[in-house]
């Protein structure tokens, strides 16, 4: 059955726009004591609260989203931007809502593309205890970039570390050049990026550009979080998206559709820690799926035929 854009801003009316929000908010504290907030971004290294930040468009509406992920992705807080080109300061509005309310839920790390690469945001990241790593492609876009660019071009040696290895999951030799260097009044650490993905036909090499106030990050765990910045362009904006079509509902009433997107995020987000939980049983996860391939449709399909049967029960 296709609902239609006015059958869901009719239902959408009844909302405050602050219920949707606190209740979006109001799953932290669940997530967190299921373990669901932490990650670590190398085999055998510490757990870390990892923060994304980006902006948006669905449905005609600009928006920042700022994600938590964990084991599951969790987009918390969601504001518009009322009009394109105001990312920045509704993303560092955002960034002090996050550090009011989250609580020990607030992030030691957040990513951020290159938008994000400057003093303001350094400061006001840096100032609430929290690191900042930013992933780019273009070296010209800060004067720190590009000594870092002349020291590894030219093979200077002092101050310049080296890395490589191959990536099993992703199919590709990489190699790291790092330097330090600082930024807005912060240290911080510059890397060099190549990646050689010898199975693609297309885009088969791919280099870019990561600076983090965090000096503690190995070139793995510098490499794995350039990577999970995206993870909020995949698994959170295109992802739902896909689902549930928010790019065709074309709200003039940006409550309404803010209401909406902030109840799907937090569906989106329950049913990944439902999927997290019942992985952590091996057992209890292929008598869920029955022999079906585990693709995000058919764990809907096949949940919603458990709950189906659940309430026939009764």
């Amino acid at each position: 059955m296709v609902v239609s854009d006015s059958t869901v801003a009719r239902v959408l009316r009844w909302l405050i726009p602050e219920q949707p929000k606190l209740f979006l908010l109001s799953l932290a504290d669940h997530f967190d004591r299921l373990g669901l907030l932490d990650k670590a971004l190398e085999p055998g290294g510490p757990p870390r609260r990892i923060g994304i930040i980006d902006g948006s468009v669905m449905g005609g509406h600009y928006h920042v989203t700022f994600s938590l992920h964990g084991s599951i992705e969790y987009p918390v807080f969601v504001e518009d931007q009322h009009t394109r080109g105001k990312e920045l300061p509704v993303a560092l509005n955002v960034i002090d809502q996050a550090y009011e309310y989250l609580g020990n839920c607030f992030p030691d790390l957040i990513l951020a593309d290159s938008l994000y690469f400057n003093v303001n945001t350094f400061k006001s990241i840096r100032e609430k205890g929290a690191h900042i790593l930013i992933k780019g492609s273009n070296p010209e876009f800060r004067s720190v970039l590009q000594d870092a660019r002349f020291l590894f071009e030219n093979d200077v040696v002092d101050g310049v570390e080296t890395d490589s290895g191959f990536d099993y999951e992703r199919l590709c030799r990489w190699s790291m050049k790092k330097t330090s260097g600082e930024f807005a009044g912060y240290p911080i650490q510059i890397a060099h990026l190549v990646e050689s993905h010898q199975k693609r036909t297309k885009h088969t090499i791919v280099e870019g550009w990561i600076v983090s106030t965090d000096l503690s990050l190995s070139s793995l765990s510098l490499r794995e979080a350039a990577h999970l910045r995206w993870h909020i362009e995949n698994n959170v904006f295109k992802r739902i998206s896909h689902l549930a079509g928010t790019k065709r509902f074309y709200f003039k009433d940006p409550r309404r559709f803010y209401s909406m997107l902030r109840l799907l995020f937090a569906a989106l987000a329950a049913f990944d820690a439902y999927i997290c939980i019942m992985r952590q049983s091996e057992r209890d996860f292929k008598l869920l799926m029955d022999g079906a391939k585990p693709t995000l449709k058919n764990i809907f399909s096949k949940v919603a035929d458990q709950l189906e049967r659940a309430a026939f029960s009764w």
